[in-house]
């Protein structure tokens, strides 16, 4: 490259270099559309890589010249073959206003549901509610102390289904709207077979029997008995007590056996 007048010269292109990197738009267009021959010419990066729009003629037609840069680089030291299309586009299809187009993808807008959840019976505000989208483990949001809470959600998490979970309650199954109350119903629990008393003390059961009679006596009441009304002392643990004598004797069983001579001294009618 060598210098030559008022811009340089390309020994590749055998061209003078243009400087290029001061025109507009319109001024590219025209400059392009006028020349016959090829020009080596100095561009910046910002005006590359898009579409040049030129403003609407009379006869309402835009002309817009797409430069192909992939293939095209404009520097100093090497000038290369511009080639440029130019297309014809109706003045509807472009805004007189938009110099150059852009694709814009629009942000998917979200939406903020919020709602309360409270005693189906009482009332009352729920805290720590978990909201769940169905089918998946992870919490969304959990109630406050008067039972609100608050999600952000995209127009297609309206008609999917959320659940409503806190224990001790049915979980609930239902559609979000903002402003919603939701209210959770206490769970209800089946208790399978009897009824049955769980003693909440260490100490074993005190059972006296004398051949087919027998009652139970509190530990307190044993000194109650002679030593020498026993006839002997039996000691009964874990599963073989609870098997026999059911949860009473979780705590182990004393069988005491009491003589015959003296069996007519206890009331067997009661618990003593």
């Amino acid at each position: 490259m060598q210098q030559a007048g008022p811009g340089r010269y390309c020994d590749t292109c055998e061209k003078h270099i243009v400087d290029l990197t001061s025109k507009s738009d319109a001024e590219l267009i025209r400059f392009f559309t006028k020349k016959k021959d090829n020009v080596c010419g100095r561009l910046l990066s910002d005006q590359l890589n898009r579409q040049l729009v030129s403003p609407p003629s009379k006869a309402g037609w835009q002309w817009l010249l797409p430069l192909a840069v992939g293939a095209i680089m404009f520097t100093p030291a090497q000038g290369n073959e511009l080639r440029f299309v130019v297309e014809q586009r109706n003045q509807a299809e472009i805004s007189p206003q938009a110099s150059i187009e852009q694709t814009i993808i629009p942000s998917v807008p979200a939406d903020t549901i919020r709602g309360r959840i409270v005693d189906n019976n009482t009332g009352e505000p729920l805290k720590d509610v978990k909201v769940r989208q169905a089918g998946f483990e992870n919490v969304l949001a959990l109630t406050d102390a008067d039972g609100k809470f608050k999600l952000g959600i995209t127009d297609g998490g309206v008609i999917t289904p959320f659940t409503f979970e806190l224990n001790g309650y049915s979980r609930a199954q239902l559609r979000l709207k903002d402003g919603m109350e939701v209210k959770l119903v206490t769970e209800r629990r089946i208790i399978l077979g009897g009824v049955s008393a769980i003693s909440l003390t260490r100490e074993p059961m005190y059972l006296i029997y004398a051949g087919k009679k027998s009652c139970t006596i509190d530990a307190s009441r044993m000194k109650e008995i002679p030593p020498d009304w026993i006839e002997k002392l039996e000691v009964l643990k874990d599963a073989k007590a609870t098997a026999l004598y059911g949860s009473r004797a979780a705590n182990g069983v004393i069988l005491i056996e009491i003589k015959k001579a003296y069996a007519k001294k206890i009331d067997f009618s009661e618990k003593k």
